[in-house]
């Protein structure tokens, strides 16, 4: 199920697929991998989340990959790294270290070959604005869905700038992963794997701004949420209203 979308040379000329193409697949909800080699190891990221704008603006999000060394050496306890990778030759990197330190190690990595591959199996279900408004889709049958244990995950609009209730940056849909959604009070609602929200920009770094969120949006156009900044503790609460897209899993 899964199909290359794009390859790239280590000069990023594309030798496979085309750009516009993935960012409308990833726009889509497409689920998102990336396969890169290097003169030592291979390695294929399965990313967490997705960032996807207009045009070719798209990247991949892995929202907690876990550390076992630091500086090239062993470590006693476990750190977490925050990345994002998009078509320009670099990525992102905050890596929260024990101690509530973080290091900003982003940086262009002399990869040898990037294909990215999608898998296109999501469809829309329900749609709504801030408000709760219905916009497209029907409520009842995503509350079906969920009863019948079918994988749902929701893609919310102007993410970022999440912390300072920003939407003023350009228009884009993140897609993020569920891992409890409910029926209740007559909306539904989940629970949600780990969300990066960056700045309200295009194309940004994490210099910019970055947040961790333990978030549980609804189909009220609620979100409740903590966010920190990595190395920065604790976590503030705040409620946010954001349009969103409810998507179901065609297939496993």
């Amino acid at each position: 199920d899964w199909t290359l979308a794009l390859e790239q040379q280590a000069d990023l000329t594309v030798t496979a697929g085309n750009i516009l193409d993935l960012a409308a697949a990833v726009r889509r909800g497409a689920d998102l991998r990336l396969y890169m080699t290097t003169d030592t190891y291979e390695e294929t990221i399965y990313f967490q989340q997705t960032y996807a704008g207009e045009g070719e603006a798209f990247a991949g999000l892995m929202s907690h990959h876990h550390g076992y060394s630091h500086c090239g050496a062993e470590v006693d306890q476990p750190n977490m790294s925050i990345f994002k990778y998009d078509v320009s030759g670099k990525f992102e990197q905050i890596k929260w270290l024990c101690g509530d330190v973080a290091n900003d190690e982003g940086q262009a990595y002399p990869y040898g070959i990037f294909r990215w591959f999608v898998c296109d199996r999501w469809r829309v279900v329900y749609e709504h604005d801030a408000d709760g408004n219905r916009l497209d889709g029907d409520l009842g049958e995503l509350a079906h869905f969920i009863r019948e244990g079918r994988t749902i995950q929701v893609g919310i609009r102007q993410l970022f700038g999440l912390a300072e209730d920003c939407q003023d940056g350009p228009d884009h849909i993140s897609f993020v992963t569920t891992m409890q959604p409910l029926i209740q009070d007559g909306h539904a609602r989940s629970n949600c794997d780990l969300v990066v929200v960056g700045a309200p920009k295009w194309p940004f770094v994490w210099q910019d701004s970055i947040h961790v969120a333990v978030m549980r949006p609804e189909t009220s156009g609620l979100m409740t949420c903590f966010l920190a900044k990595p190395g920065y503790l604790p976590f503030e609460k705040m409620i946010r209203r954001r349009a969103m897209v409810w998507m179901v899993a065609d297939w496993a």
